[in-house]
């Protein structure tokens, strides 16, 4: 047998591979504006990145909480593994905030965000880590005749590798066929690409300086070698963004004419805003405001409403999706009915102090809360009878929530 025979011989390549790796060597997909648009290039776009920042800056920072259910209690399981992965460090190398924070930038992008679940040297135990997957680890999800999945991850060797479901924790977004996230990005792509159209004609009109529209006029008849060196002195003297307002010196009787090309009078302006707008709009679910105050300044309500529909359109529906694959992927299936985990968005919802007050002295005079509770929000330390709830009208309840029929007198 010769050497040509004993050599590997190529295989094909997967189409989903092949096209994966043409898009990702000519910048993504083609649009009608001339600029190509994959999940990387997005955020080149300033408004994708803004909004893409937005919500991972802010759905980083949220602390989630592993709930355990007692009866009619719902306390913090501080004492189990899982608690301390979710709330502070979910593998050797990531706090907490840096994972979610990484999960909420998959998202938006991607439609998706994997992580390996590492469970040490037991195939059956509980996870020790949780192992985010970078964007093109996995190649495909795989669901066969009995509707199981199974992820075929490229490890940095180029090898291939078949992992089940049991071993991935899979957040998707919105999804068509139940089992993969569509990437927002395939959709929305021509809107993503007139904002980055946009942004270059604005950088190249300002960053010419003296722009297409001067003209200098001559008295007289100018030879082909001295149209060239008149061009390329005025050029070279006052072209370009710092050289725009220098004082203009010409000879033998030239003439300066200067026409106007107004980015305003092009509607350049009002394309920005509305390209503005509508990434806003298709990222947060929100008005413009939420980036930006536009040409208004916003009042006090105007803000603290902004606020309140920024957690409830934009960031509880991801944060929703998170808690239910984290009930679904990592919560074994004994404790499934009595664990939760849960985002805390008081952080968010935090305002003056003097608000804080008032709220905290409705809930308690309402027998909402307990003192110790307000407390504990603030990080501050309980005191003793502190547990109790107390009302206005001079009765106590006990933790429990019965009645103290003694009451005690304030």
């Amino acid at each position: 047998m010769g050497i040509v025979a004993r050599m590997a011989r190529p295989k094909a390549m997967n189409p989903h591979e092949l096209e994966r790796l043409i898009l990702s060597v000519f910048g993504g997909g083609s649009t009608a504006s001339g600029v190509s648009v994959s999940s990387d290039t997005a955020m080149r776009q300033a408004t994708v990145y803004s909004c893409v920042n937005l919500l991972s800056r802010n759905g980083g920072t949220l602390p989630c909480d592993l709930i355990k259910i007692d009866g009619r209690k719902r306390i913090k399981a501080t004492d189990e593994d899982l608690y301390y992965l979710l709330h502070d460090q979910p593998n050797e190398w990531m706090t907490a905030p840096e994972f979610w924070g990484m999960a909420m930038n998959h998202l938006p992008l991607r439609g998706n965000f994997f992580a390996l679940k590492n469970r040490g040297l037991s195939l059956t135990g509980p996870v020790r880590e949780l192992i985010p997957l970078a964007p093109g680890i996995v190649q495909e999800v795989k669901q066969d005749e009995k509707y199981r999945l199974t992820y075929v991850l490229r490890y940095p060797d180029g090898t291939l590798k078949n992992v089940p479901r049991s071993e991935i924790m899979h957040i998707r977004g919105m999804t068509i066929n139940g089992f993969m996230g569509v990437n927002p990005i395939q959709y929305i792509r021509e809107s993503i690409a007139l904002g980055l159209a946009s942004e270059e004609f604005g950088a190249r009109y300002f960053g010419s300086g003296t722009h297409p529209g001067m003209i200098v006029e001559h008295p007289g008849k100018l030879s082909p070698e001295g149209h060239s060196n008149l061009q390329g002195a005025l050029t070279e003297t006052y072209s370009g963004l710092g050289k725009s307002h220098r004082l203009m010196l010409l000879q033998e009787g030239m003439k300066y004419q200067k026409v106007v090309i107004d980015p305003k009078d092009a509607q350049f302006i009002e394309l920005r805003k509305y390209q503005k707008a509508e990434l806003v709009d298709i990222f947060l679910s929100m008005p413009l405001t939420i980036l930006s105050s536009e040409d208004k300044t916003p009042t006090f309500a105007s803000a603290e409403q902004f606020s309140i529909g920024f957690i409830q359109y934009a960031l509880m529906p991801w944060t929703v999706f998170i808690e239910k694959a984290i009930l679904r992927d990592l919560i074994p299936d004994d404790k499934k009915r009595t664990h939760y985990a849960k985002f805390v968005m008081r952080g968010l919802q935090r305002g003056s102090f003097k608000e804080q007050m008032d709220s905290f002295s409705i809930a308690i005079d309402k027998e909402i809360m307990n003192p110790n509770e307000c407390r504990e929000l603030l990080e501050m330390n309980p005191y003793d009878g502190g547990d109790e709830y107390r009302t206005r009208t001079s009765t106590v309840k006990d933790n429990g929530g019965t009645d103290n029929e003694t009451g005690v007198q304030e």
